[in-house]
């Protein structure tokens, strides 16, 4: 049986995470919020009004959410014309292509950003579909936005793969129990709780047909991918500490 692919964005396929945490530091900056590297890792792969959220519940901020996050949105679309392609990108997409069922992009960005760096990469035309997590009850780690796009692709979850580079991306796949690879960013490498990933790559373009070779029957998985499984997790909030 094909699987169906769901790709992450920000981060795995396009390197906008140096975009994103220069939008936020704009943003918030003369708000007298200075955020750090170790500051933006803490909400990745959160949606933007949860991100905010997230910061306007641990520090004293004279301004509006909403506006915040618009501000926020409208300064990464600024800068996503020529948006670099992350290692492996385009690799993993085709051999995706070649082995998928139906592709899809499964992100915690607006739409419009979605569409906007799809457009800008030259990616749109692989995927079948792109499924936003902005207008969802929950974003992820809430499993919600996988399984939205999984039904409405017509796969059930265990005929899908999620593709993501944030632990908070992994939570979802994990939680929504779908096979989940892992390509964290070299920093996060070493970090235990991405073991929970079926398979955790170093890059996408380690990403070969093999990892697809359990779907071409109803058979058992790959032997050397139930070694790596782990049981399906519960969904729990992110951690709320800085």
């Amino acid at each position: 049986m094909q699987p169906t692919v769901l790709f992450d964005l920000d981060g795995l396929l396009i390197d906008s995470e140096p975009i994103w945490d220069a939008a936020k530091r704009e943003v918030f900056g003369p708000l007298g919020l200075h955020l750090t590297t170790e500051m933006q890792v803490a909400t990745r792969g959160l949606r933007q009004r949860d991100m905010v959220a997230y910061w306007f519940d641990r520090a004293t901020l004279q301004a509006d959410p909403d506006d915040v996050e618009q501000r926020i949105v409208a300064a990464v679309c600024r800068r996503l014309e020529g948006v670099a392609l992350k290692p492996g990108a385009e690799h993993a997409v085709a051999v995706c292509a070649r082995a998928s069922r139906a592709m899809a992009v499964v992100s915690s960005s607006p739409e419009s950003v979605i569409r906007h760096a799809l457009a800008s990469t030259g990616l749109g035309r692989s995927f079948d579909a792109v499924f936003s997590a902005e207008d969802d009850e929950h974003g992820k780690p809430h499993p919600g936005a996988y399984l939205r796009a999984a039904a409405a692709l017509g796969a059930s979850p265990d005929e899908c793969i999620v593709i993501e580079d944030s632990l908070n991306g992994v939570l979802a796949g994990v939680s929504a129990r779908m096979t989940v690879v892992a390509v964290p960013e070299a920093a996060d490498r070493c970090d235990p709780r991405f073991e929970i990933a079926t398979l955790v790559l170093d890059s996408l373009k380690d990403l070969d047909t093999s990892v697809f070779g359990a779907y071409a029957s109803r058979g058992s998985r790959d032997a050397t991918w139930a070694s790596r499984a782990a049981e399906p997790q519960p969904f729990r909030e992110p951690d709320r500490a800085v």
